[in-house]
């Protein structure tokens, strides 16, 4: 963290320079600390407009690992444009990553020594969900998720203290499955996707339980969504998008220890049954369905673009950390109905 440090120091020590065309020196007053994923975090801003995105971002989030913090800072222009930029173009070399909207909206992000900055308009940031999207949630991403976690596509819930990771292709069910357990009285840790922390020889895993996404047709099995709003979320595609904050009766939990790791095999046909599976198997299945290093994923001309950004002794790591997973109970479930395919995994857990 020593290159941040010295950067912060010298922008908090400004000399009688007579021109700053780089803008070095520019003062950014406003500083709060968060915790995305749990990984300490410092924000410096101009903006309180900043400050706001990122506690709707990540205001509830505990600290969950004792490292060193990142430091994001985030300047906002005096810029007179009404207009949003594109999604932002991302390229990288090395620990270097650029975020690129055009010249008013950048960011320039140091995975090496967890420091960022960046520049965006009034516009730019008076449109939170773009922002935090495009801009404050990929910064921070970029930097605390490289040096300390593997990323898994996979729903997560639990029972009775036992982590259940709900694995699959796409369309396979997750999120709608680990919702549908979160109806029935499990512990919702995440929908899509959980972090393993490296150089951890538990199976612990972190998720993302402020939000619930859906696809449209989610009625079709939780009519309580009916009267909801169907949204164009900031990835392109269609869905809801809930707070678990408004929904009665959800238990949440942003980490847990994975006792069973559950392939979801969905079948139209099918009735719900679950069986053992071989960790040959899982590990062969786990190339498609399981994305072992960190996957930054950005929209470009309406194409998902996905950059693989950690050096090989992280990649590694990461991917040791997703072994570890497999050291517990492995299944397959076959499904069609939502209903049977919860009480083979309650029975699962209970016994």
């Amino acid at each position: 963290m020593a290159t941040s440090a010295v950067a912060r120091t010298a922008a908090d020590a400004r000399p009688d320079w007579p021109r700053d065309p780089l803008r070095y020196f520019d003062e950014f007053p406003l500083r709060a600390i968060f915790y995305p994923s749990g990984v300490p975090m410092e924000i410096s801003t101009n903006s309180q407009a900043v400050i706001e995105a990122a506690r709707h971002s990540w205001g509830p989030f505990p600290k969950i690992l004792d490292i060193e913090p990142i430091h994001v800072r985030i300047g906002v222009s005096d810029s007179q444009r009404i207009d949003l930029p594109p999604a932002p173009a991302i390229l990288g070399q090395r620990g270097l990553i650029s975020i690129v909207g055009d010249a008013e909206n950048f960011a320039t992000c140091d995975v090496t020594s967890g420091f960022s900055f960046g520049w965006v308009t009034p516009a730019t940031v008076a449109d939170r969900a773009f922002f935090r999207y495009h801009f404050l949630e990929l910064m921070a991403g970029l930097l605390f998720s490289p040096p300390n976690f593997g990323v898994v596509h996979s729903a997560c819930v639990s029972m009775n203290g036992r982590g259940v990771l709900l694995c699959g292709h796409s369309r396979a069910g997750k999120s709608t499955l680990s919702f549908a357990c979160a109806q029935r009285g499990w512990t919702f840790i995440a929908d899509d996707a959980v972090l393993t922390v490296r150089r951890n020889p538990g199976r612990r895993v972190i998720g993302a339980p402020l939000l619930v996404r859906l696809r449209p047709d989610a009625p079709a099995h939780f009519p309580q969504l009916e009267n909801r709003a169907v949204i164009l979320r900031q990835n392109g595609e269609f869905g809801f998008e809930i707070p678990t904050a408004e929904l009665p009766n959800i238990t949440t939990a942003f980490t847990c220890e994975i006792d069973h790791v559950v392939f979801l095999n969905r079948d139209r046909d099918s009735s719900a049954t679950i069986s053992p599976l071989s960790k040959d198997s899982a590990r062969k299945w786990m190339n498609d369905v399981l994305d072992i290093t960190f996957t930054c994923s950005a929209n470009s001309a309406g194409n998902r673009s996905e950059m693989f950004l950690a050096d090989p002794k992280a990649r590694e790591e990461q991917k040791e950390s997703v072994e570890v997973l497999l050291s517990g109970d492995i299944h397959e479930l076959c499904y069609s109905d939502l209903d049977p395919a919860i009480d083979c995994l309650e029975s699962l857990v209970r016994d």
